[in-house]
């Protein structure tokens, strides 16, 4: 059997304890609506509920009666899915339930780039919940004095919490009591709140609800639907990173809701942090107001919003969500973040449902939340992803609630500016492998510059292309090193690297070379300090041409005066346009007479602003100069072609990755010129296809593995194939995954089959091709399509959660036994066999289990006559162990499905009538030996009940013979149709002999 890894196991422990939370959900859903209730939202295994009447005593009594049918119910369905087999979860599940009465606020707070909304409550009510919750014990109901009164005349039953306990809560002078029963029931409306609602909006234009539902659903979910897809189909099991931050006031203290000016405030603070959100691209999962303060929860790495530098835009966007709300707005905050695997997907039902993120990640992010005073805490994880780009401080191991070690913790060094990594100039080629071809195209093109510069000849311009880790840095670092070579005359060099986190600020790369150009620190914020010295640089700089206009600010770090000058009324064309003339005139004046070489790495973060103004350099705007850009993607060939029409020289140079020789030989260089075993060699091209940084991180795996097998790709590796596969559109994911858990050589026609409803024919087609033309499938001479790289297929198959791969497997299975293409046993028992097993024996699915072990013996058999005979063992022992999970009740051979599966072929007719005649012998002996006992208890007994008894088990007998009968002569009529006399004269020998 196939071992889990590790984070594929954790991965599955959360599915399944998500699923097991859905289905009380379920339930308690269920209560919620027919008492009147309304779900405002869920937290982890928590539900937060509202309940309306038309007084608070209505509501009151409404909700105690939901809260004790809850109870019941809850435990009637934990205790059955304990009897089913539901029971390896890692803790164990029990319900209890708080409930207070009172006023509340309800507030919607919204705004960000992608206008979101959040739908929150406050108020005594609420308060008096969370804290009745917290005091109750497993499968108690604990309420307040208020709702107490309230349900004085449905009788309640209670029993008062002791004072102590209160005292130890910090709840001294409260009363709250355990509810045990009510005499009565409340009354209830004829229509429920929810089933009002819906009359309410079938009676309002479907546009307008739907625009307006928009604004609660993450951004994810929409594109999902927009796609023509369903949000139960972007459930995927991710590495994300988890924050939670938590609002306060300034004394560090809870904000109080009954204050008029606090619902503004909490609006700034929302409108602050989806600001810094939607530069950074992370999603408000959940928000939600109680005693402990004004909560968010938020995720980076959602479906079409990950990255592959997600912790690290969470710590840059905490510290950031930290300093403005201190700042701007006074707000303290305390803010936890964890990364790791978490299952993303949908929690609750259809009635009510939300979509997000499922783990002990997320707890953790909650916990270390919790334990910050007024600072940041990380994990361990999100520390190791981050460290290149923070400063972080050890913070001493805390114990975290729910935790049975201590969890170490580090801090951001909140004052320290973000870390970039800079382009440094590389001497020589001896740490550099395979790149020598390249390195001497540059070296060419560095000459022809020059050569062209003294002629006055124009620009020339060279881009350096291949996916991420190709090493287009170290090809470009040796550039460098050759520039800075004594060369007559010197090229003068500006420099900037793009950067995804800023892939949305306006010339971000540009404000690197000209801060550079005037001598002011890059990182620096605009200050009197920076100001005065960009004023002084551009006056001698540009002399009497110089004009101050406020555009400038938006790529120096200057503060220009824009009052009474006019420079307001231009609108955003004229602006750029201005800005753009103005920038082209300072590289003139600043570049002068010298040769320049403008280098810009990775220009697939590069805005628009940024290329545009490109352009207008390369358009002979600009002294001729030397560009040279490295991008990852196609885009900037578009982006160029207006350059190109004009006449510029553009030369590309694609790296390509390395063989499987430079492969083995730069993890060797790694690992310190040890040599490897031929295991890991094999590996080596399986796991990194020739990408220079795959290897590198696939040396540092081994070599923290102590050399053991690899079961999953580092986090770098993960990170980088899954960012490829999230910038496709959803239709094109469905595909890949399809085709994942298929295999190899999967046509068309079964991709259209497992997913009938999400593609026409000419669309499915469609989809294949661009698959195909991004280099990620490849069509074999069959014109059956797999995948380029295992390493794709292998993270692809590592976000689909455990419910979604069964399900594939089990259509695959049901396509490949209708198909008229030739399967093999063994491809057949697989996918059986994995849509056969549940999480756990309780979920198996039996009638697929029995077609897996039939193919599986199958395999075992078509192996042994091809010996080979290591292969039939494998099938063998996978056969036994799906036999022993099979329910004593149920029969492992199917005779009706084992000659569904024969489809006229006479081979495996003869293996189904051999099963049949042992099982039948079996049986034959069971049925003796049962039917003398019965006649033995008769002779001993001698009573009426063993009489009847035994006639039973006669009756029994007689069915059982019938069967055999039946079934021996369905095998003969078989046999007799495929011509094969002796197999027909067999089968009526066992129906003679029955």
């Amino acid at each position: 059997a196939n071992i889990p890894s590790a984070g594929a196991a954790m991965s599955q422990a959360a599915e399944k304890l998500n699923v097991v939370v859905n289905s009380v959900f379920a339930l308690q859903i269920k209560l919620v609506e027919e008492y009147n209730g309304d779900v405002v939202n869920f937290a982890g295994d928590a539900m937060f509920v509202l309940f309306r009447g038309d007084s608070l005593k209505a509501a009151a009594e409404r909700a105690a009666a939901c809260s004790l049918a809850m109870l019941a119910e809850t435990e009637k369905r934990l205790k059955a899915m304990e009897e089913m087999g539901v029971d390896s979860l890692d803790s164990q599940l029990f319900l209890h339930i708080g409930v207070g009465a009172g006023k509340i606020r309800a507030m919607t707070y919204g705004g960000g780039v992608y206008d979101k909304a959040e739908f929150v409550a406050a108020g005594p009510g609420l308060t008096e919940a969370k804290d009745a919750g917290e005091l109750a014990k497993m499968g108690e109901m604990v309420i307040s004095r208020t709702v107490l009164d309230l349900c004085v005349d449905l009788g309640p039953t209670v029993t008062q919490v002791p004072a102590e306990k209160l005292a130890a809560e910090g709840l001294e002078g409260f009363e709250f009591y355990v509810l045990e029963s009510l005499k009565k029931s409340p009354e209830l409306p004829a229509l429920t709140l929810r089933q009002e609602c819906l009359l309410r909006l079938s009676k309002c234009d479907s546009g307008d609800v739907d625009e307006a539902m928009r604004r609660f659903v993450p951004h994810s979910i929409c594109a999902c639907v927009d796609h023509g897809q369903s949000p139960k189909e972007a459930e995927e099991c991710r590495r994300v990173t988890i924050m939670f931050i938590r609002l306060l006031d300034i004394q560090c203290d809870p904000f109080d809701y009954s204050k008029p000016e606090t619902v503004e405030v909490i609006q700034k603070c929302i409108c602050e942090i989806y600001s810094v959100l939607g530069r950074y691209e992370g999603t408000v999962s959940r928000f939600q107001i109680d005693d402990k303060g004004t909560v968010l929860k938020i995720v980076f790495g959602f479906p079409m919003m990950a990255h592959e530098d997600d912790p690290v835009r969470a710590v840059h966007a905490a510290i950031e969500i930290r300093k403005n709300l201190k700042e701007r707005l006074t707000v303290q905050s305390c803010l936890g973040i964890a990364t790791g695997t978490t299952i993303c997907g949908l929690v609750g039902n259809e009635v009510r449902l939300e979509y997000t993120a499922v783990g002990s990640s997320v707890i953790l992010a909650a916990r270390l939340m919790q334990n910050a005073n007024c600072c940041i805490l990380v994990n361990t994880e999100t520390l190791k992803a981050s460290s290149g780009s923070a400063v972080f401080e050890k913070i001493c191991s805390i114990k975290v609630k729910g935790k049975d070690a201590k969890v170490p913790v580090y801090r951001p060094v909140e004052s320290e500016r973000r870390i970039t990594k800079k382009l440094a100039p590389v001497r020589d080629n001896s740490d550099i492998l395979g790149r020598d071809v390249e390195i001497n195209k540059l070296r060419q093109h560095l000459e022809e510059y020059v050569t062209a510069w003294k002629k006055k000849e124009s620009l020339r311009c060279c881009v350096i292309s291949g996916p991420a880790g190709i090493g287009k840095a170290t090809v470009l670092g040796r550039f460098l090193g050759i520039i800075t070579e004594k060369s007559n005359p010197a090229v003068r060099v500006l420099k900037a690297s793009a950067e995804a986190i800023e892939s949305k600020t306006p010339y971000y790369a540009w404000k690197k070379i000209f801060a550079k150009l005037l001598g002011v620190d890059t990182g620096k914020q605009a200050t009197q300090f920076t100001h005065r010295a960009c004023m002084n640089s551009l006056r001698n700089i540009l002399g009497e041409d110089f004009e101050e206009h406020s555009v400038l600010n938006d790529v120096l770090p200057t503060h220009i005066n824009t009052l009474g000058t006019g420079q307001n009324t231009l609108d955003p064309r004229a602006r750029n346009e201005k800005l753009q003339e103005l920038l082209c005139m300072l590289l003139n004046k600043a570049i002068g007479k010298d040769p320049v070489a403008i280098v810009i790495h990775a220009c697939q973060w590069l805005d628009k602003s940024s290329y545009a103004f490109l352009k207008q350099v390369m358009l002979q705007k600009v002294f001729p100069i030397l560009v040279i850009l490295t991008t990852r993607s196609q885009e900037v060939d578009m982006e160029l072609q207006e350059v190109v029409e004009a006449g510029v020289m553009v030369d590309h140079i694609a790296l390509e990755p390395f063989n499987s020789d430079l492969s083995i030989q730069l993890v060797r260089k790694t690992l310190g010129a040890i040599e490897l075993e031929d295991a890991v060699k094999d590996a080596v091209w399986s796991r990194t296809h020739g990408i220079p940084l795959y290897c590198v991180e696939f040396a540092r795996a081994v070599k923290d593995s102590g050399g053991a097998p690899l079961n999953e790709l580092p986090d770098t590796i993960t990170g980088a194939v899954l960012l490829r596969i999230d910038l496709l559109l959803p239709a094109q994911k469905l595909v890949l995954k399809i085709v994942a858990v298929a295999g190899k050589d999967v046509n068309k026609e079964l991709i259209a089959e497992v997913a009938p409803a999400q593609f026409s024919p000419e669309e499915l087609q469609v989809e294949l091709e661009y698959l195909v033309s991004v280099d990620i499938l490849f069509r074999d001479t069959r014109n059956g399509y797999c995948f380029r790289h295992e390493m794709v297929q292998e993270v692809v198959l590592g976000f689909l959660t455990f419910m979604q791969k069964r399900l594939l497997h089990k259509r695959i299975a049901n396509y490949h036994l209708s198909s008229a293409d030739e399967v093999s046993p063994g491809t057949l028992a697989t996918h059986f066999e994995h849509a056969a097993r549940g999480m756990d024996n309780s979920d198996l699915d039996v009638p697929t289990a029995k077609r897996a072990v039939w193919f599986l013996k199958a395999a075992a058999e078509e192996a042994m006559k091809a010996n080979a005979h290591a292969d039939a063992q494998k099938y063998m022992a996978r056969h036994a162990e799906l036999w022993a999970i099979l329910p004593v009740s149920a029969e492992p051979f199917d005779l009706e499905m084992a000659l569904g599966l024969v489809d006229g072929n006479e081979k495996l007719l003869k293996q189904v009538l051999d099963q049949f005649i042992a099982n039948t012998s079996a049986s034959l002996k069971n049925l003796k030996a049962t039917l003398a006992t019965a006649i033995q208890e008769v002779s001993s007994e001698d009573s009426a009940a063993a009489l009847r008894r035994k006639k039973t088990k006669g009756a029994s007998a007689e069915a059982w013979r019938d069967t055999m009968r039946f079934g021996a002569q369905g095998i003969a009529s078989a046999a007799s149709t495929l011509g094969a006399a002796v197999l027909s004269q067999k089968a009526e020998q066992v129906e003679s002999l029955v």
